[in-house]
């Protein structure tokens, strides 16, 4: 269970080399760079990947038969032993298929960049047939499913039709296509994604959402390499894609890709830890908060007050309303905080049956 938490720093060093050669190699800092070894730190990740998996698959047996063994014992002390392991199997196995998806994704749309890069055989269509998959599956998704926000869906049509223009741009050279075009949606994919980071960070700031220690750095890290990703993008427009002319340029360009890969993954692991620890602590529960009461015409009706939310890139992130006297005291400096949700103030108070002679009052 615990090399699964270790799966991003596996992704983190191989990326990260495989875009530092790929960015010399198009800045032309190192030209003869061939292709199979731009590559091979990622393929070299899969694999390590893949031996994860199945070492954890092996500790996790493990794991569930020892205490199973020791459920039955009656001296047993250990609360993980008297746990139901049904959650806690469903939330492995949730992250083994997730993570090896992911995997096995990229590491197909890599063999098939690779055979487009060395032999030029292949379309940029059929290059990207993988990520296809993901996108019109996510899309679908958010449609029929409705399991996902609104926010979610249109960031996957961003990415689709990102995907599209680039492929008309080079495989039809539609030259009524500009590069700022074909941009544009993963600009705006960015700037969605720098938003959220934006909404949550600021949320945590003034007590709406309560980020623990390793979800907070993660949002430092996001935050960095999301302005980070920003800024090559925007250097590779202003260069029209094209090799930079100066050497500064280059040396910017080859620090600021793998750097974004690289605190991407810092921080997906710094979350990979924190929900390591909720598991090991909680067995797989989901965390149980009361809701509060609140008394209408019609009755007593529940009030979301406080709760836990799951969110992309984060996992499972506490949330209270804010204070009506609070949140009036931080509009007076920021108004962006009238888009968080705040308890709204009892008005109305029932007086009920008496008792000895004395009301009972229910605020």
């Amino acid at each position: 269970m615990l090399n699964s938490c270790h799966q991003q720093l596996i992704f983190s060093p191989g990326f990260s080399i495989s875009a530092a050669l790929g960015m010399a190699k198009w800045t032309g800092l190192l030209v003869n760079v061939s292709y199979w070894l731009m590559l091979l730190p990622c393929w070299l990740s899969h694999l390590c990947l893949l031996a994860c998996h199945v070492y954890a698959v092996k500790s996790l047996s493990k794991f569930i038969a020892q205490a199973n063994f020791n459920r039955q014992r009656s001296d047993s002390t250990d609360h993980i032993d008297r746990t139901e392991y049904l959650p806690l199997l469903q939330r492995c196995l949730k992250f083994g298929i997730k993570t090896g998806s992911i995997s096995l994704t990229l590491f197909i749309f890599e063999i098939l960049l690779y055979i487009r890069l060395s032999h030029g055989k292949l379309s940029l269509i059929a290059v990207f047939t993988p990520l296809w998959i993901v996108a019109v599956g996510g899309i679908l998704d958010g449609i029929i499913c409705k399991t996902q926000h609104a926010a979610r869906v249109f960031s996957w049509t961003l990415f689709f039709v990102f995907m599209t223009l680039l492929s008309l741009k080079i495989d039809h050279g539609i030259y009524t296509i500009t590069w700022r075009m074909v941009f544009g949606p993963l600009f705006a994919l960015m700037g969605i994604g720098t938003t959220a980071l934006v909404y949550i960070m600021h949320g945590h700031n003034i007590g709406y959402f309560r980020l623990t220690d390793s979800q907070y750095t993660a949002g430092i890290l996001y935050s960095v390499a999301s302005f980070s990703g920003i800024l090559l993008t925007l250097i590779f427009l202003l260069e029209d894609l094209a090799r930079p002319s100066s050497f500064e340029m280059m040396v910017v360009m080859e620090v600021l890709a793998p750097l974004c890969v690289a605190l991407l993954s810092l921080g997906a692991y710094a979350v990979s830890r924190d929900e390591f620890e909720r598991l090991l602590q909680y067995g797989g529960q989901l965390a149980v908060h009361p809701m509060k009461l609140s008394l209408e015409k019609a009755g007593w009706v529940a009030v979301d007050s406080k709760g836990v939310t799951w969110i992309p890139m984060f996992g499972e992130v506490k949330y209270e309303p804010l204070d009506p006297h609070m949140k009036n005291k931080l509009l007076e400096f920021c108004a962006c905080c009238a888009c968080y949700p705040y308890e709204e103030e009892e008005e109305n108070t029932y007086v009920g049956p008496t008792t000895n002679g004395s009301p009972r009052r229910f605020t």
